[in-house]
């Protein structure tokens, strides 16, 4: 994992994953409150597959959240 962009900490909790279904896809490309991470990753729409993953991992020491996209 990388280094936290707050505090330098390499250790990081997995807070949540949620599978990319045709629904939520949907809200990425036209940007619909149901998806998330609109406004912090808006070209996650573009390149997000059905199947794809989102992981929200979270700093141990500093609980920063960090959002990836899986594939």
């Amino acid at each position: 994992m990388v280094k936290c962009q707050k505090c330098g900490n390499q250790t990081w909790s997995d807070i949540s994953c949620d599978t990319i279904t045709e629904d939520y896809l949907k809200a990425m490309k036209q940007d619909l409150p149901s998806y998330k991470f609109g406004t912090e990753h808006p070209d996650w729409a573009n390149i997000a597959r059905v199947g794809n993953f989102i992981v929200v991992f979270q700093c141990k020491k500093c609980n920063l959240l960090l959002s990836e996209l899986c594939y």
